[in-house]
Order: C-alpha cells, then sequence, then structure tokens
C-alpha cells in the first residue's frame, strides 16, 4: 500500500470534513513533492471553479473568495476535458496560463490534476511550485491518487449546520449537486440514483422550504445555513 492510500483510510475515520480535506492536502502535497498546492471545486454546468482550500508544508488556508470561470484558462480547461493530469513547463507554460494569474517572476510551471466522481469532474489541484519536476510517472501516480478521492470531494461539507430545516442526508447531496450547478442528469451519475428519484427528493425539499422550484429552494437552504 502506498503512504497516500494509508492517508485515505485514515480519512474515512475522520468525522470533521475540514479535518478530512486537510489530511488529504498535506497528504497531496508530500506525495508529488509540492511546496504549495490549492484545491477547488468544479462545476461542469457553467465551469466555474470555486477555491476550497490552500495548503503549504507550514500553511492551511480558506480561499473561497477565488472564483473562475476555466474556459478563460486552456491548460485547466484542457485537463478537465481530458480528466487527466496535465503539467506544464517553461514556454508551455507561459504560452497557455494568462499573464494576469501569473503572480510571481518565479512561476513557470503548472501542474492541474482533476478530480472525478462517477466519470464527471467535481473539483482539481492546482499546483505551481515544486521541490523538484513532475515525470511521467509521477503523473499516473497523481491519476490514481484523484480518482480515489473524489467521494471525499463531492460531499464536503459533510455535515448540515443546524437549522429549523431538517434535511435527510440524501435531500442535502442532491441539493449540494444542484447548488453547485450539477445537472439532474450529471447528478444521477454522481449519486447512482434516478432522475425520477432525483425530482422525488426535490418536490420534498420544496415543500420543507414552502419553495415554489428547486432555485428557490437552493437560496432558501443557502439563507437558513443548511447550505453553505
Amino acid at each position: 500500500m502506498n503512504c497516500w492510500e494509508s492517508d485515505l483510510e485514515k480519512i474515512k475515520t475522520l468525522e470533521d470534513p475540514d479535518k478530512k480535506i486537510k489530511l488529504l492536502m498535506e497528504s497531496f502535497l508530500s506525495t508529488f513533492s509540492l511546496e504549495k498546492t490549492l484545491l477547488f471545486r468544479y462545476s461542469p454546468i457553467d465551469h466555474l471553479a470555486e477555491g476550497i482550500f490552500s495548503a503549504t508544508e507550514t500553511e492551511f488556508k480558506s480561499i473561497t473568495s477565488v472564483r473562475d470561470d476555466v474556459t478563460t484558462i486552456p491548460p485547466i480547461f484542457e485537463a478537465i476535458q481530458k480528466q487527466s493530469p496535465q503539467y506544464f513547463e517553461g514556454n508551455d507554460f507561459h504560452l497557455t496560463f494568462p499573464r494576469k494569474y501569473i503572480i510571481a517572476q518565479a512561476m513557470d510551471a503548472l501542474l492541474v490534476v482533476p478530480i472525478t466522481f462517477n466519470c464527471v469532474v467535481i473539483g482539481y489541484f492546482l499546483s505551481t511550485r515544486f521541490k523538484k519536476p513532475m515525470s511521467p510517472q509521477l503523473l499516473i501516480e497523481a491519476q490514481l491518487f484523484t480518482n480515489k478521492v473524489g467521494e471525499i470531494l463531492s460531499l464536503y461539507p459533510s455535515t448540515m449546520k443546524k437549522s429549523e430545516i431538517k434535511l435527510s442526508k440524501r435531500e442535502y447531496e442532491v441539493m449540494k449537486c444542484i447548488a453547485f450547478g450539477h445537472s439532474s442528469k450529471q447528478i444521477t451519475n454522481l449519486l447512482d440514483i434516478s432522475e425520477t428519484t432525483i425530482k422525488q427528493y426535490v418536490k420534498s425539499v420544496m415543500v420543507k422550504t414552502n419553495t415554489l422550484n428547486r432555485t428557490h429552494a437552493v437560496a432558501i437552504l443557502f439563507q437558513k445555513g443548511v447550505l453553505n
């Protein structure tokens, strides 16, 4: 068993979702000899990426204010379309990565590793600071790594905040997917349930929130702190 596989086993035993993500990122840093990495959610509906956390060996912080349309960032969009890790360095990096994102002169390489769940990209790791160049073998290992962590990110955060609106675990998962911009068809792949079942969960939530459509229901759930 690889070291990161042992880490993932430990993650399964943790209750706190932030602690799960922290250990996940620490494992990613050490396994692939990175100085820093960022973790993003991704919505395939509008191609929107939302920051979750950034991590170094000494710092772990929220980056929830970061939002990007990845269609404007070719190397990231390419990795997502191919659903495989992509590494750019030297001229390839400077020709494909928009200059507005290059915040340090030392930035000369980029690693993008998509995270998939049931064949749908739901997030990605982004790194621009490396202790050593990425080898083809490490890229293969990165693919194996993220193939195992899709479920962790798909349900993050996995606990609901206190509210007078009480959702079942499945109702919460469906509404979280809708909030991320997933279509009913994509949700069937993510949660392995039928579109008819999804509609039933949505109707149930609409009754609980006294709303007329799913968009209004999502807005109320955010307002009440059920979704965050």
